[in-house]
């Protein structure tokens, strides 16, 4: 997005432009003050041009895949380790994760793994006990299991447990556990036969296999198959409950086509996304719960990472680019990327800025990673780097990054002094109302201590040359002053080490009296 105001001079053969800074353009359109190419720049400070904050390394790790905060401190799956506060918790199978928190819980899927920040208690969402016959007495609302351990440290009342196995098939079933003790598993009255026999049981609570989460108010959402699932309120450990409370677990099936591919808490609604559907969950209790079915574009198969609410307004990675949704059709924000295609798309935000890493396709197959922001309030895309960032978290407005070599880093945190950056212009065209002319440029910027600005210009689209280059050696605000020379186009390059805050470009556009 950019804006020029023409500003005419009576009696002279001259034009001022002064160029507002946009974003980057990787697509056809576009116009002056936009960017073909950014390095490490910001809207922080729009409408001037500034770079991004630093980033300071919090701790790196052997072989980092995922990042979670809870309760100002970050839990980090470092191979096979999971790791709160810097101090190790529990055990995982290696490879991507999905986490999310209920209550003290955090919950950690695939593995269906949880810990719990209040006990500082590690375990097992789903359990399974196979239990021999003659360690097995049944009641008509009992269940005793001797052997097995403390039952109490397993289950809880209000859980729902899979009984399986057993020869008499009355005593198969899903049931609510009322009470637990040591030993014992009570239910409702005549909830099993009563009766001795040789063989084993299976007693199992039960977790689906959740390939999507999120937590909404106090419920761990997901999605298997085709099914959307919700737990018991306050308990991401129960599901199959279904008493006819308020507080029970939920579940219902969809008839849409093709993969869940993730799910987000937005308003007071759950959103179930799948590559060209929305989901909507509304109500406040299972008995009034409501799914409506929208055919929109939706999120990007592996990218449901991307999606990050900013003021009410959720941003996510679909198969066609970034969509911004506010609750009625989702809307396509990056058509500057033209034709440029990417995936596996993961993005945090601070509460301002939406930051996301994206892996480029091309004709040859996987490409590079890319980091990118959007700042909502001006509609500014920018590329920061080639990080490849695999997760983000936040702690308040602070947000943290987990690089793919291991290294956490606080974005925007410090000041990088000889951080380098660069601003790569759509060409400007040397063509006003039919006539040639030629341009000159005047930058004013300041500089801080150390820092240095170069201009290079390429015409016609040849190579490019230096211009000028300016530090604050004399002086913090610096005029400097730039001529492209006699071409068709020309492209501008900004670029430098240190702070520097460009606070207006303006053309000097000088007409010819002929075309």
């Amino acid at each position: 997005m950019s804006f020029v105001s023409l500003m005419k001079y009576s009696g002279r053969k001259s034009t001022q432009q002064i160029v507002t800074f946009g974003g980057i353009r990787y697509s056809r359109g576009g116009s002056d003050g936009e960017f073909s190419e950014s390095t490490n720049l910001s809207a922080r400070q729009f409408p001037s041009l500034s770079q991004r904050g630093g980033r300071r390394l919090e701790k790196t790790y052997s072989s980092a895949t995922a990042l979670y905060s809870k309760n100002g401190k970050l839990l980090v799956i470092d191979g096979t380790d999971v790791l709160f506060d810097g101090k190790k918790v529990g055990t995982v199978i290696p490879g991507e994760k999905m986490i999310c928190a209920v209550n003290s819980k955090i919950v950690i899927f695939p593995d269906k793994e949880y810990y719990d920040t209040e006990l500082e208690k590690f375990g097992t969402m789903d359990v399974k006990l196979t239990v021999a016959y003659q360690n097995v007495e049944w009641g008509t609302n009992t269940l005793r299991i001797s052997g097995s351990g403390d039952l109490s440290k397993l289950f809880s009342v209000g859980q729902g447990i899979e009984i399986s196995g057993s020869s008499i098939s009355a005593n198969n079933k899903t049931a609510v556990i009322r009470g637990v003790s040591e030993d014992t598993l009570t239910f409702s009255d005549n909830t099993f036969s009563e009766r001795r026999e040789s063989g084993t049981i299976n007693v199992e609570r039960k977790i689906p296999d959740l390939v999507c989460i999120c937590e909404s108010a106090n419920r761990l959402w997901g999605a298997e198959g085709k099914t959307i699932w919700a737990s018991a309120q306050g308990d991401p450990l129960t599901f199959y409950n279904y008493d006819g409370l308020a507080t029970d677990s939920f579940a219902v099936a969809v008839g849409t086509d093709g993969d869940f591919t993730g799910c987000i808490s937005y308003s007071s609604n759950v959103l179930f996304f799948k590559e060209n559907a929305l989901h909507k969950v509304l109500g406040t209790m299972p008995s009034d719960y409501r799914v409506y079915d929208y055919t929109v574009p939706g999120v990007q198969e592996g990218s449901q990472k991307s999606m990050e609410v900013i003021n009410e307004i959720l941003f996510y990675k679909g198969v066609a680019g970034i969509y911004s949704f506010s609750g009625s059709a989702p809307a396509l924000i990056s058509d500057n990327f033209g034709t440029r295609r990417f995936k596996n798309a993961r993005a945090g935000t601070d509460g301002t800025i939406y930051y996301i890493c994206m892996q480029e396709e091309t004709q040859e197959g996987d490409g590079a990673w890319d980091l990118y922001t959007f700042d909502p309030s001006s509609g500014i895309w920018l590329r920061e780097d080639s990080s490849h960032i695999l997760d983000f978290t936040r702690q308040d407005t602070d947000l943290y990054a987990l690089a793919s070599d291991g290294a956490v880093y606080k974005l925007d945190d410090v000041a990088e002094d000889d951080l380098y950056w660069e601003a790569v212009f759509y060409p400007f065209d040397e063509t006003l109302y039919g006539k040639r002319g030629y341009s000159k440029l005047w930058a004013k910027l300041e500089l801080s201590q150390g820092a240095w600005m170069k201009a290079e210009i390429s015409q016609d689209g040849g190579p490019f040359r230096q211009v000028g280059l300016w530090s604050n050696r004399n002086r913090e605000t610096v005029l400097a002053t730039m001529f492209p020379g006699r071409c068709d186009t020309f492209q501008l390059k900004l670029s430098g080490k240190g702070r520097c805050v460009i606070k207006s470009l303006v053309r000097e556009f000088l007409v010819n009296s002929t075309k």
